[in-house]
């Protein structure tokens, strides 16, 4: 299964900005390179690649999350004109990596505040980065952005993907945006890129309680996808990219429950007394989450067991 990093290196065919329609994301694709979709009454799904945001339009202007990059952010302007002839006013960030917040000049220039939970300024300030704008509000645990009968809250519960990512919340339409933490249609898809130790697996889970207490109080039954993700073909059983932006909230307890099973199995392992350089390559062997997890690939369970093992030695 093509993996998404991969995918993207298929993006050097240029965009044209201008155009009125995108083109194929790759060649011979039906999907196109870019699309936006409403989802509730002002509020959109703008997708480029394989990344998808969320922006708002309102009556005084428009709320609009990670632009992405430069491209993306000129195409999404754009397409928030198609709507609109008022300005951004504020742009949310979902946390600090680059290839989500990049390309914010040109909401800047016509005078947009950003915003973003204090960690990730901090992380912008140690690493900058000339494509990406500094926030100006940071906030600890929540921010409210609310504008013309529309309101956007950002909600931080601990390290997970980023040491400073969020989740939003959109009202009135009770729907939530996450980015990169758990993804529909399915919880359960084979984490992409494990080599990487971005992901702060010693608080996966007090993070994940923190969403779905989230989700139980505020009656969220509905997820916005950070990206394209991949899911099962009912017909062939095999793993498909799937496009579709929304999703049922059960998700995020998939995901949740990817966490706690990969971190139980190498507890159980180590406490079987098998030595721990040897536990990723046993529990692969055993065909570990073969039958559960979609696009699994042995090669990164393998890597994703070795980093979950060093973590459990650590007692974190």
């Amino acid at each position: 299964m093509m993996q998404l990093r991969w995918m993207l290196s298929l993006l050097l065919l240029a965009a044209s900005v201008g155009a009125e329609e995108a083109p194929p994301l790759f060649p011979g694709s039906p999907m196109k390179l870019w699309e936006t979709e409403e989802i509730a009454d002002g509020l959109y799904g703008f997708r480029y690649s394989f990344y998808r945001n969320i922006f708002i339009v309102t009556d005084a202007g428009v709320i609009a999350t990670d632009p992405l990059n430069t491209e993306a952010a000129a195409i999404l302007r754009a397409e928030i004109r198609k709507r609109t002839d008022l300005p951004v006013r504020y742009v949310a960030y979902s946390h600090s990596h680059w290839d989500h917040v990049s390309g914010g000049q040109i909401f800047k220039d016509e005078g947009a505040l950003f915003v973003a939970q204090e960690r990730c300024a901090e992380n912008l300030r140690e690493t900058p980065n000339p494509e990406v704008i500094a926030p100006d509000i940071t906030f600890r645990d929540r921010a409210d952005i609310a504008l013309g009968g529309q309101r956007l809250s950002m909600h931080y519960f601990g390290p997970s993907h980023d040491n400073c990512i969020v989740v939003m919340r959109v009202e009135p339409s009770n729907l939530l945006f996450l980015v990169d933490v758990s993804n529909p249609p399915d919880g359960w898809t084979m984490f992409y890129n494990p080599a990487v130790s971005e992901d702060r697996v010693w608080n996966m889970l007090r993070f994940f309680d923190g969403v779905m207490g989230l989700i139980e109080v505020e009656r969220i039954e509905t997820v916005i996808g950070g990206h394209m993700s991949v899911g099962m073909d009912a017909q062939t059983g095999r793993p498909e990219i799937m496009p579709a932006t929304t999703g049922p909230v059960a998700v995020v307890a998939q995901r949740q429950a990817f966490w706690q099973t990969m971190i139980d199995g190498v507890r159980a392992e180590l406490a079987a007394g098998t030595p721990p350089a040897e536990v990723p390559d046993t529990l692969v062997a055993q065909g570990f989450l073969a039958d559960r997890v979609v696009g699994y690939q042995p090669q990164q369970m393998r890597i994703l067991l070795t980093r979950i093992t060093s973590y459990a030695l650590t007692g974190e």
